[in-house]
């Protein structure tokens, strides 16, 4: 396709070849690259316009010894739908190579207001001109339908005027969250930290706390450390500024408790499989699209040792619990 030598009003030669090469498609053809033509199979179009603004336009097309004409008065269409209309044009001359055609008069068809002036309901086909009436009848024109408006493409976009589609689903990212954390039982508490990675609906991380209580034959230490897995259901936000979210949450792993008797006492170190399942919740605040921070807590039951002193309790991580808990997240 050769373009004028002078560039139009709302004809520049980008948005000309990207319309053109859009409504060809419709007809399996594809534009040639700017400077690259192959005689023996491509069709030639050329746009030739006076230097000078608002003034028509006359297309001619070629291929072997086929040539079609026409000419095309963009003067009263608005400026952004210029290309548009005679990207049209340029897909209907070209309809008409290997078409049955009447006899020419000479004249080149005319196009006063291309189809994509009007509305789709108001598009009339543009024809071929017949020829004078004569002692024997011709056959009436073949008439070239305006190819329908695209309405099966998405938009383009507005920066780099690719593709896409009209709506498309938020992407899901990977965030990983540090949190302090307090965790009560019946006679002991503990204190330490989670680290989670979550993806969508599901989390899973380590969980590292630890206790220490004083009794009058000694001291207890207890460290627990397990892994967990978390599905959470999203009830307002929905990935907005805010959210709250709860869902349920398993962890396993081991506790290790060390005894620290004094002298009048004796103390023995334990350690045991540690298991939990709980029910938390949780409302986040994103400060930007990568930081959001959140509180939250659970209910729950563990499965753990527990450490006597003269036949009392003294420590212990079995039974029911609660835990309260602050975080940050960073997406990856």
């Amino acid at each position: 396709m050769l373009l004028p030598a002078c560039e139009q009003a709302g004809l520049t030669s980008s948005e000309l070849r990207e319309a053109v090469a859009l409504d060809l498609r419709d007809q399996h053809l594809t534009l040639a690259p700017a400077g690259e033509l192959s005689p023996a199979t491509d069709v030639l179009v050329r746009i030739e316009a006076a230097c000078s603004a608002d003034r028509e336009l006359t297309l001619r097309a070629e291929f072997g010894d086929e040539r079609h004409a026409r000419r095309v008065d963009l003067r009263e269409l608005p400026l952004p739908q210029r290309a548009r209309a005679l990207s049209l044009a340029v897909a209907e001359l070209l309809a008409l190579f290997g078409q049955p055609l009447p006899p020419s008069t000479g004249e080149l068809l005319d196009t006063a207001t291309p189809p994509s002036a009007a509305s789709p309901a108001d598009s009339a086909p543009l024809s071929a001109v017949s020829a004078p009436a004569s002692a024997t009848s011709q056959p009436p024109p073949r008439q070239t339908p305006a190819p329908p408006p695209r309405q099966d493409l998405p938009p383009k976009d507005a920066k780099n005027g690719s593709d896409r589609q009209r709506t498309s689903p938020a992407p899901t990212h990977f965030w990983l969250s540090l949190a302090p954390e307090l965790r009560f039982f019946d006679t002991t508490w503990l204190w330490g930290g989670r680290a989670l990675a979550h993806y969508g609906a599901w989390s899973a991380g380590v969980d590292l706390l630890r206790a220490q209580e004083s009794v009058p034959a000694g001291r207890v230490t207890t460290v627990v450390v397990h892994g967990s897995v978390a599905y959470s259901f999203v009830f307002t936000g929905g990935g907005e500024r805010s959210r709250f979210e709860a869902g349920p949450r398993l962890g396993w792993g081991r506790a290790f408790m060390a005894a620290d008797a004094n002298a009048s006492a004796r103390a023995t170190d334990a350690q045991d499989v540690y298991f939990d399942a709980a029910f938390g919740a949780g409302y986040s605040l994103r400060l930007s699209p990568m930081l959001r921070v959140g509180v939250g807590g659970e209910l729950g039951y563990a499965r753990g040792p527990v450490g006597y002193a003269d036949d009392l309790a003294v420590v212990g991580v079995s039974g029911a619990f609660a835990a309260l808990f602050a975080d940050a997240s960073v997406r990856l």
